[in-house]
């Protein structure tokens, strides 16, 4: 038996974690340079997750200040906004 209307479940994302592997790493910043410069992939599931300095523009900013949080103790990316869903992070 299948519902004929499922329940839906609310996304959630982490902003700074691209690739959605429920970390942030290398791999997010690599996965925003291949967004940017190859177009790979065309479309990602949450723009504001590779939005990792909220600045509202997704640009090769995004990747540089990933790296600075992730190798120099930086800020990490801050809270998102919520139409991609809840930040299921307690920052």
């Amino acid at each position: 038996i299948v519902p004929k209307n499922p329940p839906i479940t609310p996304k959630t994302f982490v902003r700074g974690n691209t690739n959605g592997d429920g970390t942030l790493d290398l791999s997010d910043a690599v996965f925003t340079l291949g967004h940017l410069f190859l177009g790979n992939p065309a479309q990602v599931p949450c723009e504001d997750a590779l939005d990792a300095n909220d600045d509202g523009n997704l640009d090769v900013s995004d990747a540089v200040y990933s790296l600075l949080s992730l190798f120099t103790d930086g800020t990490p990316p801050p809270e998102p906004y919520p139409n991609c869903g809840v930040d299921p992070t307690g920052d």
